[in-house]
C-alpha cells in the first residue's frame, strides 16, 4: 500500500479529530476494520504480522517491509503515529505500518482475531475489556498485554463548570456530567479526591464527554467532565472555569499500545521494529514540531498552527519514560491497580486480578 493511500485510510476518520479523542472513548470506541485491508501485492510479498511466525524472517531474506496493521482514530495524541507515516519512520525500520479507522469491533477482540497487529486503547477501557474477558473464563495467559506507553493526556481532558464554581470544592451537591463506568468517571472521582471529595458528594448525570460538554454548553448542567473542543467551548460560550484538568493529573488518562498473548510471548522481530519507529516519530516530533505540525496537519484536517496550539494538551511517552513506567517498582502498575481498585468499588469490576500479569517489557531496549 503506497504512503498516498494510507494517508486516505487515516482521513477516514479524521472528521472525529477531537471529538473522538480520549473516549475509548478516543482509541477505545472500536477498531478498524479498515485495518484489515493491506492484502493487496505489496503487503502479500512483504507478509502480514499477524499470525505469521515467520514474516520477519522473510523480510529480511527479501528486502520487502513487514506489514503491521493497526487503526487509530485521528486526535492530537496520535501526531507521533502520523509523522511516523509521513516521515517512513517505520520503513526505515524494516514494518510499513498501516493505519485503518475504527470498525465495531473493541481494539482488544481485534488484537485477539488478528485483525489488528497492535491496538491504541485507553489504559481504563483496556483494563475492563480484560476484565470482561476474564469474567467469560478467559485464562490470563491468553489476554492481549501492554507492550508501550504511547500518550497521556496533560490538558485535553477536564472538567469545565459554570462561572459561579471556582474551585472543585465548589462541586459538591452539583449535577456534573461522566460516563458511568467509563473513562470520564474514573477521572471526574479523580479529580473529586483532590478536594477530599468522592462522586457521592455529586449529582453525577450519566453522559458521555461529547453529549456531556454540549449538555454544559447549553446550560442544562452545572459542570461537566469532557474534552477539548468542549472545555474551551463552555469556556467562551458560558463564560465557564476549567477548574481541573489533566494537566494537574499526571497519568491518569493514557493511551498504550497492546498486541496479542501469542505475539507477546513469540516475540517477533517485527513489533520491536514498530515500536522503535514509534520512539523515532516522537523524538522528531519532540524536537520539531514546526515541521511535524506541517507535516501532520493534513491528517488531522486541521492547520499546522492548530496542531502546535493543541500539541501541549498531550505527551507523548518516551522510551525513558517507558522504562519509568513500565520497569520493576514502575508508576504504571501503582496506577493500573488504582483503577482497578475504582472499576472494582463501583461494580463495573468484579473481582481484583494481578495486572502485573499483563505488562511485557520484552519489547523494550
Amino acid at each position: 500500500m503506497t504512503r498516498q493511500k494510507k494517508r486516505g485510510l487515516m482521513k477516514t476518520g479524521a472528521t472525529l479529530l477531537l471529538l473522538t479523542a480520549m473516549m475509548f472513548g478516543v482509541i477505545a470506541c472500536g477498531n478498524g476494520n479498515s485495518a484489515n485491508g493491506g492484502g493487496n501485492s505489496q503487503a502479500n510479498a512483504a507478509g502480514s504480522a499477524a499470525g505469521s511466525n515467520g514474516a520477519a524472517g522473510s523480510s529480511a531474506q527479501t528486502g520487502a517491509p513487514v506489514t503491521v496493521k493497526t487503526a487509530y482514530a485521528p486526535f492530537i495524541g496520535g501526531i507521533g503515529v502520523y509523522a511516523l507515516n509521513d516521515k517512513e519512520f517505520d520503513l526505515a525500520h524494516g514494518v510499513d505500518v498501516q493505519i485503518g479507522a475504527f470498525g465495531a469491533t473493541s481494539p482488544l477482540m481485534s488484537v485477539m482475531t488478528g485483525d489488528v497487529d497492535i491496538a491504541f486503547t485507553t489504559l481504563q477501557s483496556y483494563l475492563i475489556s480484560i476484565n470482561a474477558l476474564i469474567e467469560e473464563g478467559t485464562d490470563m495467559a491468553a489476554l492481549p498485554k501492554i507492550v508501550y506507553l504511547h500518550n497521556a493526556s496533560t490538558g485535553a481532558d477536564g472538567i469545565v463548570a459554570d462561572k459561579s464554581i471556582k474551585t472543585v470544592s465548589d462541586l459538591k451537591g452539583k449535577s456534573v456530567t461522566a460516563q458511568y463506568g467509563e473513562v470520564t468517571h474514573y477521572m471526574l472521582a479523580k479529580a473529586l479526591a483532590t478536594a477530599g471529595l468522592t462522586v457521592d458528594d455529586v449529582k453525577l448525570v450519566d453522559m458521555g464527554p461529547g453529549k456531556g460538554g454540549a449538555a454544559f454548553v447549553a446550560g442544562s448542567v452545572d459542570a461537566a467532565t469532557t474534552f477539548e473542543p468542549y472545555l474551551s467551548q463552555g469556556v467562551t460560550s458560558r463564560g465557564g472555569n476549567v477548574i481541573i484538568s489533566t494537566a494537574n493529573l499526571e497519568n491518569t488518562i493514557l493511551d498504550v499500545i497492546v498486541v496479542s498473548a501469542k505475539n507477546a510471548e513469540e516475540k517477533p522481530e517485527w513489533l520491536q521494529n514498530t515500536l522503535k519507529a514509534v520512539e523515532d516519530a516522537t523524538q522528531y516530533v519532540n524536537s520539531d514540531l514546526d515541521d511535524a505540525a506541517e507535516v501532520t496537519a493534513d491528517d488531522l484536517q486541521v492547520s499546522a498552527a492548530e496542531v502546535k496550539e493543541m500539541f501541549p494538551t498531550v505527551h507523548l511517552y518516551t522510551l525513558a519514560d517507558n522504562h519509568e513506567g513500565m520497569d520493576d517498582g514502575g508508576w504504571l502498575y501503582n496506577t493500573m491497580k488504582d483503577v482497578v481498585y475504582f472499576y472494582h468499588s463501583i461494580g463495573v469490576i468484579k473481582n481484583n486480578f494481578d495486572v502485573k500479569q499483563l505488562v511485557s517489557t520484552d519489547f523494550l531496549w
